[in-house]
């Protein structure tokens, strides 16, 4: 798989999403303070929750949409844009997953729905397995699809790249935004708070966070204790043999490759997707 490819991984769908359209079902929109952040959270719907966790340069509008009425029908969907994603606002700290999941806790202690159940894509479905190893009495169930344990570069390259200037990571980020679709831009600048000119630095600090070295190692995988679905696409950024790995090193798994599917596999098949997730959260 080429590098640029497989980087991507930590964060894209693989097709552009439409922009969000108006529910049909009784939704909420606020601003929750959590660690100094203001995290942007929409709810819809009511029933049991379930808390949906985007990937990296996305938010929950635009990775969520062929779900979030799906699901609302019959739950209380939360969808949370991470800090600098979407409608939150940024700040001059680094992402990180360990932060995210952190947020993501405070938010559903705030919101007093806990436990949940959780799905992640990408970035998100990182997230969910460090949520559910630092606060497994918030964790229900968790479905992640296209989740990764690490970058796919060899170890000097991933040391080169962590060790970029600002100039240098400009100057790759340029060629790099010619291999995603223009609307992942559009849509970010469509809502972010910062404005559109934010887009650069958004990108930079999104692909630093690609960079990290572990995301979870095999001890913390194995300490999870909540059934976890875990997903990719046949033809998905992240290798089958590394979905593989994270199914293997959990304590209580199923595996499901989609067939058919890109990285977007929640836009790619979501109707067999969507019925994948409702048969596992209603398992006994």
């Amino acid at each position: 798989m080429h590098p640029l490819a497989r980087l991507v991984a930590a964060g894209l769908v693989a097709a552009a999403l439409p922009a969000s359209a108006a529910s049909p079902v009784a939704s909420t929109q606020a601003f929750v303070e959590v660690h100094g952040s203001r995290l942007y959270v929409e709810t819809f719907g009511s029933g049991a929750p379930i808390v949906f966790l985007h990937g990296g340069i996305h938010h929950f509008d635009n990775s969520f949409m062929n779900q979030r009425d799906d699901f609302a029908a019959v739950r209380k969907v939360i969808g949370i844009d991470q800090r600098g994603h979407g409608h939150s606002p940024d700040d001059a700290r680094p992402f990180s997953y360990e932060a995210m999941a952190e947020d993501t806790a405070a938010v559903i202690r705030n919101l007093g729905v806990g436990p949940v159940d959780v799905v992640g894509h990408s970035d998100g479905g990182n997230v969910g397995l460090k949520l559910a190893r630092a606060h497994p009495e918030l964790v229900r169930r968790l479905v992640i699809s296209g989740a990764s344990l690490r970058p796919g570069l060899p170890p000097e390259e991933l040391q080169r790249r962590i060790a970029w200037s600002p100039q240098q990571m400009a100057e790759f980020l340029m060629k790099f935004e010619q291999q995603i679709p223009p609307s992942f831009r559009t849509d970010y600048q469509a809502v972010a708070p910062e404005g559109p000119d934010h887009w650069n630095a958004f990108l930079a600090k999104s692909y630093r966070l690609w960079l990290t070295p572990i995301v979870i190692d095999a001890a913390d995988l194995k300490a999870i204790r909540a059934p976890v679905l875990v997903i990719a696409g046949d033809k998905d950024f992240s290798s089958l043999e590394e979905t593989a790995e994270i199914y293997r090193g959990l304590s209580s798994a199923q595996l499901f490759i989609v067939p058919g599917a890109g990285h977007g596999t929640f836009s790619d098949r979501p109707e067999l997707v969507d019925l994948a997730i409702r048969q596992f959260l209603d398992m006994p």
